[in-house]
């Protein structure tokens, strides 16, 4: 489908509201702007008469679980989308949703705030919010364009998510959120000036503006297209929040030894299922922790116990490569010498000849 550009997204001008909001940013204090706020403390500023009220002041109240203020609620209609154009000079209310959020900065920058902490994000940046994920967004720039694509659960189903198979780590990201399994509370791309997602975002603000017929279910397929291209294009440049150090060091304690209980089976999958995080985010704390991938790991100790076995003496070359979990003895004879530089027939040679010369065995 072609795309193309409606605006210069970053020369548009500020409607009634953002006006109004940059008016009270100009008068300060700059702190409402620069940490997040609850809505209870947003609503006592608003009784305070300390921040500016618009039509919209009210909407986390209407459009929340119970009126609290805090989750936003599905996206209604059947194609499980929406997109909007998150206003700018607006107050930074903490909030989060049922659906998937992803924010992308079309032009310009904005901060994205947690109640602790919080990062820059610049032009042609995209994050993906989980569901559940307390987060605010201050943009106070004229020059900014922040799109908000809202995406029900649902949009991801089995048939999507297949389509998008070749992005390991965005679909496990996806399936995590989709599975209410352990997920990160966001995960962030850098995508720079490319064209492709810009003209994709033109679309999405040219669809609510104009509203023609069918306009959400071509929302629908804009959000699709636009997913696809971070698949095919930033799979590996993709940022995935951190755990702590003590936290970190805790899990590969526990992998380590998880593995060398379950190394003639182990999979990365099953290992990151038992522990409750995605294969692609394991593998990188395994990477990052170990300097190894988690094939090297396995591989190592199975060669270890395969030598243990081998000096034992007590089993055949098959019965040993079935125990450390070897596909068959071809499999088994590459990675051993992959490992040890000679096979376990000639491991088992130079064995005998240590004994008969008597040495204590092969090193």
């Amino acid at each position: 489908m072609k795309v193309e550009i409606f605006e210069d997204l970053a020369t548009r001008p500020l409607d009634e509201d953002e006006q109004l909001f940059k008016k009270a940013w100009l008068k300060g204090p700059a702190v409402l702007w620069e940490r997040p706020m609850s809505y209870s403390a947003y609503e006592k500023y608003i009784e305070d008469g300390i921040v500016v009220t618009t039509a919209q002041s009210h909407y986390y109240k209407d459009k929340t679980r119970d009126g609290r203020g805090i989750t936003v609620e599905e996206i209604s209609g059947p194609n499980q989308v929406n997109v909007s154009l998150h206003r700018r000079y607006s107050y930074p209310v903490l909030h989060n949703h049922n659906y998937v959020e992803i924010v992308y900065v079309a032009a310009g920058h904005c901060e994205n705030l947690f109640e602790t902490g919080g990062f820059s994000m610049k032009a042609g940046d995209v994050c993906i919010f989980a569901p559940n994920s307390l987060h605010a967004i201050s943009c106070v720039s004229d020059e900014s364009c922040i799109i908000n694509m809202m995406v029900n659960r649902r949009f991801f189903d089995r048939r999507f998510l297949d389509i998008l198979r070749g992005g390991k780590l965005l679909v496990d990201y996806l399936e995590d959120i989709l599975f209410e399994k352990a997920a990160s509370p966001y995960i962030l791309f850098s995508t720079g000036d490319d064209k492709c997602l810009y003209n994709l975002a033109c679309g999405m603000v040219k669809e609510i503006t104009q509203k023609l017929y069918a306009y959400e279910y071509s929302l629908a397929l804009l959000i699709g297209q636009f997913l696809l291209h971070l698949v095919r294009d930033y799979e590996e440049s993709a940022v995935v929040p951190g755990m702590s150090v003590k936290t970190q060091n805790d899990l590969i304690i526990g992998v380590l030894s998880y593995l060398n209980v379950h190394y003639n089976q182990a999979s990365l999958t099953e290992t990151a299922r038992y522990f409750g995080y995605s294969p692609s985010y394991l593998s990188r704390v395994i990477r990052e922790s170990t300097g190894r991938t988690f094939n090297a790991i396995i591989a190592q100790i199975q060669m270890e116990r395969a030598v243990k076995l081998l000096e034992a003496g007590e089993q055949s070359l098959t019965a040993i490569a079935q125990e450390i979990g070897c596909f068959d003895i071809s499999h088994f004879n590459k990675k051993f010498k992959a490992a040890y530089g000679i096979s376990p027939r000639q491991f088992l040679e130079q064995k005998e000849k240590y004994k008969q010369a008597g040495g204590d065995g092969f090193v």
